[in-house]
């Protein structure tokens, strides 16, 4: 997460589908390979509905990211108490002898929080191959005590490097798998007459953007 002096913030490391299909052309900057190809992208969740708007997906290997329009979360509000998506990548033309991962994701929203009122965000990936291999983050933000909190934020969650999650062993074929990753808000509060909300601002969706690591096998 950006600094910001009026967060609190902790963090804990823990162990219906919109179809998009494109090929993004790898960002090659900085990997010491031929980075495969994202075949196709597809949303699941009810912070990502099929009847809902757009996924804009922009950035290339290095800079993937997308924008969710329809992800809203609150505490004493409309919106459900615990939202999530899950977006699903399928990832082919690997270089052989390389494995990838996913090392860290940032996500930007608007928050609202009244005093008492946690938020609450999980992280999780796998790939479909190994799906009980999994690794999750968690992180927390609390407004500052007695004062309520009104802003856009940033929140960094980065996978600690003995826990990171690897796609199987790229062989001849280059084929790499899916890799799925679930980002999910939650709010609790010890006063149910308290206020929280996650979701867009009036300037802009909500997003989400990934960071990569590889390794040889």
């Amino acid at each position: 997460m950006h600094p910001t002096s009026s967060l609190a913030l902790f963090f804990v490391a823990c162990s219906a589908a919109t179809s998009q299909k494109f090929i993004a052309l790898p960002d090659t900057s900085e990997a010491p390979f031929s980075p495969p190809v994202i075949r196709s992208v597809s949303f699941s969740g009810n912070g990502c509905p099929q009847s809902g708007g757009l996924k804009q997906i922009s950035g290339g290997w290095q800079h993937f990211a997308f924008t969710l329009p329809d992800f809203a979360a609150s505490y004493g509000g409309s919106k459900p108490t615990s939202v999530n998506c899950q977006a699903h990548m399928n990832l082919e033309g690997g270089e052989p002898g390389w494995q990838v991962a996913v090392k860290e994701v940032w996500t930007k929203g608007h928050l609202e929080l009244e005093p008492n009122v946690k938020l609450s965000q999980y992280i999780t990936a796998y790939y479909s191959q190994n799906a009980a291999n999994t690794v999750s983050t968690v992180q927390t933000l609390t407004s500052p005590s007695g004062s309520p909190l009104s802003e856009d934020v940033t929140i960094h969650s980065a996978v600690p490097k003995e826990s990171i999650v690897w796609s199987p062993c790229t062989g001849s074929t280059g084929n790499v798998g899916i890799l799925n990753v679930n980002f999910r808000i939650a709010f609790t509060s010890t006063n149910a007459g308290s206020y929280g909300f996650y979701g867009a601002s009036k300037n802009s969706s909500v997003s989400e953007r990934w960071g990569w690591t590889w390794r040889r096998c």
